[in-house]
């Protein structure tokens, strides 16, 4: 697939001085056309900043925003708002006009781009019908429950006819089961519309149930970018394992022994690796943390386990554990 969005080497810096912050230094990353691709980080680590350059809400002090190739810092005015229609938002905090009904607040960026009044209502009305909401085109968003203002939300972001989507938290004010609707209703979208969905996040779970691929930011900087799957069973970054396994991000401090980490990239949840490890090569290893889930039948998430201090013993349980079907061991102390 081509490329939609190219960030290099962008820059921006907030404040002046000694209170002068870098929000983000240095980033850069591509995300390809009909993608759902993921940003995440820790409170702080620039994702925001990051998706509000990219669509000029926040001006970078360097570096480029590229669409379909074309730098969006260097266009004029008029240029950039007509690119910005192609690329929608929707927030965390909705958003939405409380004196406008549902109807209303979607034909309100077709009302700004000189549509017809009747073309206009007439989009709102398919758009509530995308969106699960027929019935609430009169409803105002104080009727209405979070997760559907969220769908009027979205609604009104599709109204502009858009090639990207960006998601800037935009589930974490709601609960479980509205966020499944939600990431649900996202991915129809990119499905039958083809639209590129970018969502921030500082939620794991939301990276692991829709996106293809996800960038990690560590105060303001790139960490990590790569396959979700990849990058969930086998972070290569400290930030990474901070997030995907926070409980086994590092070896612990109390262990004076040799510690390798275990990745389980995706194979079968019922086979016993430690406990087959101590049966075949009657060497056994102390589980110092875990985080594992079982996703489909299949394993993933990392381990930490205790090494023998035998050089040959701890060849034979790395050695052991690499030949596993979808498991990886590193020796990390």
């Amino acid at each position: 697939m081509e490329n939609i969005i190219e960030i290099r080497h962008l820059n921006k810096l907030f404040g002046t001085g000694e209170s002068q912050v870098a929000a983000l230094q240095d980033v850069s990353l591509e995300v390809r056309a009909g993608e759902i691709f993921g940003i995440i980080g820790l409170s702080g680590a620039g994702k925001s900043t990051l998706v509000r350059c990219m669509n000029l809400l926040e001006r970078p002090d360097s570096g480029e925003m590229l669409f379909h190739g074309k730098d969006l810092t260097q266009l004029k005015p008029k240029e950039l708002r007509g690119e910005r229609r192609k690329i929608s938002m929707i927030f965390q905090s909705f958003n939405l006009l409380d004196q406008r009904t549902s109807l209303e607040n979607i034909c309100f960026p077709m009302e700004l781009a000189g549509v017809p009044a009747k073309d206009r209502r007439k989009r709102a009305q398919e758009l509530l019908e995308i969106v699960g909401l027929p019935d609430k085109a009169g409803s105002y968003p104080t009727q209405l429950s979070g997760g559907q203002k969220q769908r009027i939300a979205i609604a009104r972001a599709l109204a502009s006819e858009p090639e990207v989507l960006l998601c800037d938290e935009a589930t974490s004010a709601l609960d479980p089961q509205t966020t499944d609707s939600i990431l649900k209703l996202l991915q129809k979208i990119n499905r039958e519309q083809g639209i590129t969905v970018i969502i921030i996040t500082h939620q794991m779970s939301v990276i692991e149930q829709i996106c293809n691929r996800v960038a990690i930011l560590d105060h303001g900087v790139v960490a990590e970018i790569g396959e979700v799957e990849q990058v969930f069973s086998n972070p290569k970054s400290k930030a990474g394992r901070r997030l995907v396994s926070p409980d086994v991000a590092l070896p612990l401090s109390n262990w004076e022994g040799s510690v390798a980490r275990i990745a389980f990239n995706g194979g079968m949840t019922e086979e016993p690796v430690i406990a087959t490890l101590a049966m075949k090569k009657q060497i056994a290893v102390t589980i110092l943390g875990a985080d594992t889930r079982n996703v489909d039948g299949k394993a993933f998430g990392t381990m930490l386990v205790s090494l023998p201090e035998n050089p040959a013993d701890k060849k034979i349980v790395l050695d052991y554990l690499n030949s596993c079907d979808g498991v990886t061991a590193e020796e990390v102390q």
